[in-house]
């Protein structure tokens, strides 16, 4: 192999940025031109575009007059007729009239039309529960629920085996203010509708029971699916559970958490769609609480122990929960995708023998992806175990196998090797560090000349601002530490770059292994580059030894891009996911820089295999020109033109700035009980980075709008009305002095008693307002809440407060008359302790009807220009010291 190498290249000379004709010490010249490489750039680039083509691909919709030729499909034009009745209602928030009225009344009929149409071989049975009751929910800043009178819509399919095991499949009908929630959760509940006509027209007898529940209280954090789950008469008989979701609108539903434990639902799920979008990544990544949400898949696993699966639309998350989140959004296609999918799996598991004796089949987790769409890759964890170590032995095999062919054709010792190729694995993931800081700096310069989240509506400037900074910055620490690190030894390039590919393997495996150790589950990835990588070791070595030409390059590009375009799937579907995530996860979520490091990491390991490369390459300062020139002007367009705008409200691309501003009244309480403070005006969370000054030429009242800091220390919770717990997440925001609104159900909160108890004090306390309130409690210094009335395990506190415990209970209500939270607090005290024991505020929301905005805050809000959403309501908060 020495002899065949010296003869190719003995009589060429080197050009390049690290070597030229005078000094170049190296044996042979760099085999592959500069054209070669940039094909290869441009094939990345046609890689690039067919995997986001595929991605976006949508079955066609099956319309009413399809029926007849396939009766037992989903038609997605019925479900599409059913969402255009339930959202032009409007906004259903849970204890509005269009919630529990309108939205119900809507459900029933379309339920009565399906029972009046089902076959003699199903029994179908309508619910309609009114729920109360309480739990901890650990989740953001962590609250406890409490709620009154909440509706569920509950239809069980069975048969005349009478089934005593059942499969739950839920939506939420209910929405957040201002937003029809079409997407979120209304197509979902359509969904539903169409898959229980279909079932119940078929003649086919099921095996076990399908409880459809249509709940009415998701967006006030879930007390709907609780009160079903722990409280209605069919739900002792749930075994298994499908919950539907969004948090785009539109696109293809992922599955992004199974479980916990029960394999054989993933596996039902791999076997039955047709359109499979899965991911045990995803669930990693949202079980690791990354993403601000949650979902009902929760409480059926957490208060009804019971394991399922949970999907959500996850594209065009622009909308979600926003006043654009309407009907025109939603696809037919993505109706069809979606309901094909539920129906298949929905009758799997209905007809399959495991829901007889879940327990029998519980044992165990699967790792699990798909491929593109196509099919779903899954195995249990003891076989990934097992597949992720014989990777890693073979692994390095394949890189010892490097290390004998070095001394045989430069005449490396195997110790020498060693030690190089430890150099070019520091260096290695040394050049993703110096990425990472090169595309900081880049987003530093954005964020001070006030350009940030240009990507926002336009995601194609990732690529040019960060992903190509990542590559340039990549070959060249490569290119430099190959000339002075291995400068003492007279390499071919082959040799040359093998000890970087080496490099990269070494450092996928060291990465499959630890996951093996700390029993990830997304382990996956790195398995497919090691598997790939050290296959593609092998047959050049050992089968093609003597490939080193164009033959050698298009076996390289075959054998790491599968595991190239399967990543870059994952990757784009991160980043459709996060990108849309950043307007609204508060001003101080840094995102321009978060999005950098995003970028620049997933595409810098993206690179593993294409970086060295350029260790191959004749005049390599053609392709840094290149790149650097494209880097260059795309900076240039994006600061010099309006195409660097972040945000858009053109209906086929919207991104539209959120804002939510709640018109307060603010009282403030001393320890006489006396009225110590007191303003008005209205609220303004900022919801990214850039608020709220981008509408200050639109809106010339937010100019006026000052940081609320100072009260964040002063008063529990900032003496501001937050509906959630989320000030960890969203502290930074403004108050602008304004009109006092109108309350039209004020709040009234009372000390019924104060009692002494072993060790301390009782305080029984009642609070009356509106359907939704929140009450915060903080005892004092050396004071405990030990205990509470409210029917949960225990109190759950939450961030501290100038180092004090905080307690935070959202209190709703369904459509009734005002009904009064009352509820005792045992506190431990000291021997000697006397004066206040708490901090005590309460704030109420009008989220609806005609206290939600007074003519002030329309008038305020109808000045926000086209590219912005703005979810805004009436409130007030109270506090005292008792």
């Amino acid at each position: 192999m020495n002899t065949f190498l010296r003869n190719r290249f003995s009589n060429k000379t080197l050009s390049g940025d690290y070597a030229d004709d005078k000094n170049e010490k190296s044996k042979f010249h760099r085999p592959i031109p500069s054209t070669y490489f940039l094909g290869i750039f441009g094939l990345m680039i046609i890689v690039f575009s067919l995997v986001i083509i595929i991605e976006k691909q949508l079955p066609a919709g099956f319309r009413l007059e399809d029926e007849d030729r396939y009766p037992d499909r989903f038609i997605a034009e019925r479900a599409y007729n059913i969402l255009k009745n339930l959202t032009k209602i409007g906004p259903r928030p849970a204890g509005s009239y269009e919630n529990e009225v309108l939205a119900v009344k809507v459900l029933k009929e379309e339920i009565e039309t399906v029972m009046r149409g089902a076959h003699v071989n199903h029994v179908v049975e309508l619910d309609i529960q009114k729920a109360s009751g309480a739990f901890n929910l650990d989740f953001l800043d962590g609250m406890t629920n409490v709620y009154v009178d909440l509706q569920n819509v509950v239809v069980k399919v069975g048969s005349k085996i009478n089934s005593p095991h059942s499969l739950l499949i839920n939506c939420h009908f209910d929405t957040v203010v201002d937003s029809p929630g079409a997407s979120d959760d209304g197509a979902s509940c359509a969904v539903m509708l169409e898959i229980l006509r279909v079932i119940t027209k078929s003649e086919q007898i099921l095996r076990h029971n399908i409880i459809f529940l249509f709940n009415g209280a998701e967006e006030d954090f879930l007390p709907g699916s609780h009160g079903f789950i722990t409280q209605h008469k069919w739900a002792k008989e749930v075994r298994a559970f499908i919950n539907l979701e969004a948090c785009g609108a539109g696109g293809r539903e992922v599955l992004f958490q199974a479980g916990p434990n029960h394999p054989w639902i993933l596996e039902t799920y791999s076997e039955e769609v047709p359109y499979p979008y899965a991911s045990s990544l995803a669930q990693e990544i949202f079980q690791s609480g990354v993403i601000p949400g949650d979902t009902d898949y929760r409480i059926f696993r957490d208060f009804g122990n019971v394991s399922g699966l949970d999907f959500a639309w996850s594209a065009n998350g622009y909308v979600y929960h926003t006043k654009f989140d309407a009907i025109e959004q939603v696809p037919l296609g993505s109706l069809q995708r979606t309901g094909d999918n539920i129906l298949a799996l929905a009758k799997g598991m209905a007809q399959g023998h495991q829901l007889s004796n879940v327990e029998k089949y519980r044992a165990g987790n699967l790792v699990f992806f798909d491929f593109l769409g196509a099919f779903v890759i899954r195995w249990p964890m003891l076989v990934a175990d097992v597949i992720n170590l014989l990777s890693v032995i073979f692994s390095l095999y394949s890189i010892y196998g490097n290390i004998k062919d070095a001394e045989l054709s430069d005449s490396i010792e195997k110790r020498q090797y060693l030690r190089k190729l430890t150099g070019c694995i520091i260096i290695a993931l040394a050049s993703w560090v110096f990425s990472i800081l090169g595309t900081l700096i880049v987003a530093c310069f954005l964020d001070g000349l006030g350009r940030t989240m240009s990507w926002y509506a336009r995601p194609l400037w990732l690529f040019f601002l960060y992903v190509i900074p990542t590559l340039l910055v990549s070959m060249a620490s490569i290119l430099l530490h190959a000339k002075y690190y291995n400068s003492d030894l007279d390499l071919s390039p082959w040799t040359l770059f093998q000890l970087y590919y080496d490099a990269y393997q070494a450092i996928w495996t060291i990465v499959l292994l630890v996951g093996v150790i700390i029993r990830i589950r997304s382990g996956f990835i790195a398995l497919i580059w090691v598997s790939f990588a050290s296959l593609g070791n092998v047959l050049k070595s050992r089968l093609f030894g003597r490939w080193r030409d164009s033959k050698w390059l298009l076996m390289h590009i075959f054998l790491v891009g599968l595991p190239f375009v399967q990543c870059f799937y994952l990757i784009i579907g991160a980043l459709y996911l996060f990108i849309p995530i950043m307007g609204r996860a508060g001003a101080e979520s840094h995102a321009e820089y978060l999005m950098a490091v995003m970028s620049s990491s997933f595409f810098g390991m993206l690179f593993s295999f294409v970086v060295p490369l350029i260790l191959l390459v004749r005049g390599a300062e053609r392709i840094f020109s290149l790149l650097t020139g494209l880097f260059l002007l795309s900076l240039a367009i994006l600061i010099l033109t309006p195409l660097g705008f972040p945000y858009s409200g053109e209906p086929n691309a919207l991104a539209p700035q959120r804002f939510m501003i709640a018109h307060t009244r603010r009282t403030f309480h001393d320890i006489t009980g006396a009225v110590d403070k007191e303003s008005t005006g209205y609220w303004i969370v900022d919801m990214d980075v850039n608020s709220p000054h981008t509408v200050d030429r639109h809106v010339p009242e937010i100019a006026d709008a000052e940081l609320a800091t100072q009260d964040c220390y002063d008063y529990l919770y900032c003496g501001l009305p937050y509906l959630v717990p989320v000030l960890t997440m969203i502290w930074k925001t403004h108050w602008l002095p304004g009109p006092a609104p109108k309350l039209l159900v004020p709040i009234k909160a009372n000390v019924l008693s104060r009692e002494s108890i072993h060790g301390g004090v009782r305080l029984t306390v009642q609070v009356e307002g509106p359907t939704h309130v929140g009450v915060m409690v903080s005892p004092v210094p050396g004071v405990i809440l030990d205990n509470w009335s409210i029917e949960t395990e225990e109190p759950l506190a939450g961030p501290l407060w100038r180092g004090r415990d905080t307690y935070f209970i959202y209190y709703s209500y369904g459509l009734s008359s005002p009904v009064p939270l009352t509820f005792s607090m045992d506190f431990k005290t000291g021997a000697n302790h006397s004066g206040p024991i708490m901090d005590f505020a309460v704030t109420s929301h009008y989220l609806f009807g005609p206290g939600k905005a007074s003519d002030d805050l329309r008038n305020l809000v109808n000045k926000f220009p086209s590219w912005t959403a703005v979810t805004y309501w009436t409130a007030s908060y109270e506090s005292w010291i008792i």
